[in-house]
Parts: C-alpha cells; structure tokens; sequence
C-alpha cells in the first residue's frame, strides 16, 4: 500500500471534496491519482498556490508553494 498525504491544506482545499491521506495499491496508482489531482487543484483552486506531487520515503507527498 502506498499513501497519498496532502502536505499543507489551504482553504480551497479544505472546501473541496478531496481528502488529505487515501490509501493505493501501488505506487504507480497513487502518483497517478496524486498528479490528476495536482492538475484539478492547479486548474480549479484561486490560484494562490500551485501543487505538485513527489514520492517520498514510500509516500506520495502533495506539495503546497505560493504561487508566483
């Protein structure tokens, strides 16, 4: 099992309906899932920061930075 943790969570994020820690059969499943949901929050969110996703001591990690 690999998980997926969202590192910081910003009021978009917090608002929306994705979850801070899921659970994936393998590694490749959840930086897949990371990445689609990198590419949603980077398109829908305000825009304030920009989110990306790095494999991490067996964990994928979704990044939060400020945005500009």
């Amino acid at each position: 099992m690999t998980t997926v943790k969202v590192e910081r969570q910003c009021g978009c994020f917090r608002n929306s309906d994705y979850e801070a820690e899921s659970q994936f059969e393998t590694v490749d499943e959840a930086l897949q899932k990371a990445q689609l949901m990198c590419i949603s929050m980077n398109e829908d969110f305000c825009h304030k920061h920009k989110f990306k996703a790095e494999y991490v001591d067996g964990e994928v990690i979704i990044k939060m930075e400020m945005n500009g």
